[in-house]
């Protein structure tokens, strides 16, 4: 499962759910993936960079996706290696920065569900995290905004005490846990900013945003079939 965010002047970002890897594409790379996910081939998508590129090569062309090709191998994103050649791109880890929430005492629930979050994400894979996040919602209500707010509030209040890494992401999918406890629905979102790309995970509920109010807007990573 990917999420993607394309961007026509900046490239694609990837997000594999199965690895929790952030990937950066540049524009070149967006048309090579474009053309690869929809079914073309390593020709096709030579032929789309040379539409795009007149005056570049063919051959550099070919060397191009070919390296592309052989690094979206590696980090398992396409299902058959291509010759390596030396790349003037390449699909690059990006490490996501977070921020802590506010201080304050917060609920035992809040602390409860703050700690198994960590927990999934310290000690299972992140697609794990991923789907607990999906059961926790299914077939449920949409949780209400106002409420939603405070879940989170109450949850980044619980980020103040604890004693272990506890920011966006652990914040993020505690109140999904939480809300899911309730027998209501709140969706995992993620996103990104670029130049320099810096990546953000937060909660929307009944259709609206959940945010502490100071952070910027992110740019929503939208899922990939």
């Amino acid at each position: 499962m990917i999420y993607q965010l394309a961007d026509e002047e900046r490239g694609l970002v990837l997000v594999d759910v199965r690895t929790g890897e952030c990937h950066v594409l540049n524009p070149p790379g967006m048309v090579t993936w474009s053309v690869l996910s929809s079914g073309g081939t390593r020709d096709d998508a030579v032929s789309a960079l040379a539409s795009r590129y007149p005056a570049v090569p063919g051959e550099r062309l070919r060397a191009d996706v070919d390296a592309l090709l052989d690094d979206l191998h590696q980090v398992g994103l396409v299902p058959v290696a291509a010759p390596p050649a030396e790349p003037p791109f390449r699909a690059q880890p990006v490490d996501v920065p977070v921020a802590a929430g506010p201080p304050g005492r917060p609920g035992l629930r809040a602390a409860l569900f703050l700690g198994v979050a960590a927990a999934v994400l310290l000690l299972l894979p992140f697609r794990v995290a991923h789907r607990l996040a999906l059961r926790a919602g299914r077939d449920r209500r949409p949780l209400d905004p106002a409420t939603a707010r405070r879940m989170a509030a109450d949850v980044g209040r619980a980020a103040g005490w604890f004693p272990g890494r506890a920011a966006c992401l652990q914040i993020s999918l505690a109140t999904v846990l939480w809300a899911g406890c309730r027998g209501r629905r709140a969706e995992w979102c993620f996103g990104v900013l670029p130049d320099p790309y810096t990546f953000h995970a937060w909660v929307e509920a009944g259709g609206e945003r959940v945010t502490t109010g100071g952070e910027p807007s992110y740019h929503r990573l939208r899922f990939l079939p």
